[in-house]
């Protein structure tokens, strides 16, 4: 068994690994999430709670979508402040120039609204859209096969 899963053993071990020296927990989650899609394709997934859990992940998918439409639009937003870094569009071509960030502080916005206004609502729904694209092929994709 372990032969067989020396790969994904040594996996685990560099993730959790890469939490402990940077102090976070980004690639544990990481780590959870690639589990959790490793899952949702095993064969000991029934169809019938593959389905369920397709409509579950696409409601939760359009909910946040529509929740970070709501928060960027009709919410106050901050002031925006300079990071010090310069960006340049077009794969460094140009036009270059200097990153602005908002400023959520003082904001009165809740923080779920404060959550998804940053980058990590971004990460969320691509997380979302990619395991609801992957649950629902799931399915198809063993139809052809088979």
């Amino acid at each position: 068994m372990i032969k067989k899963n020396l790969g994904f053993i040594i996996l685990i071990i560099l993730l959790v690994s890469l939490d402990i020296y940077w102090k976070q927990i980004f690639y544990t989650a990481f780590l959870i999430y690639g589990l959790f899609i490793k899952f949702l394709l095993s064969d000991s997934v029934s169809g019938r709670f593959r389905k369920s859990l397709a409509i579950i992940i696409w409601a939760t998918f359009s909910v946040i979508l529509g929740l970070t439409f709501y928060v960027n639009h009709y919410l106050p937003h901050g002031s925006s402040y300079p990071t010090g870094e310069i960006v340049c569009r077009n794969d460094d071509r140009g036009p270059c120039g200097e990153q602005y960030k908002e400023d959520l502080r003082g904001v009165n916005i809740p923080s779920w609204a404060k959550f998804l206004r940053e980058s990590e609502g971004d990460l969320l729904l691509f997380g979302l859209f990619f395991a609801g694209l992957v649950i629902s092929s799931k399915d198809k994709i063993g139809k052809k096969i088979g």
